[in-house]
């Protein structure tokens, strides 16, 4: 092999892999985002359904009922927001 031909091959391998780091992080950030919204709407529609707090705090895995407390303070503020919202806009 000449110099230009493995620095060709070499320059295709590093974009090859910066392209897959790229989708790779990518889909990392989505998988979050899918994950973190899950959980949202599934601790949302357990405080619908009326299920105690305490069944809460084992289903989301919180080691306490305070963190459990604060998750779902969480919760209400970000649907009062949103109901502002709609509200004025």
């Amino acid at each position: 092999f000449c110099r230009s031909v493995c620095s060709a091959i070499l320059a295709k391998c590093l974009i090859i892999n910066d392209l897959r780091l790229i989708l790779v992080i990518l889909f990392f950030i989505v998988f979050l985002n899918i994950t973190y919204s899950s959980r949202h709407t599934f601790a949302t529609l357990l405080v619908m359904d009326g299920v105690s707090i305490y069944k809460i705090q084992k289903f989301l895995g919180h080691k306490s009922v305070g963190m459990t407390e604060r998750y779902l303070n969480d919760l209400k503020m970000a649907q009062v927001n949103m109901e502002q919202i709609d509200t004025f806009g």
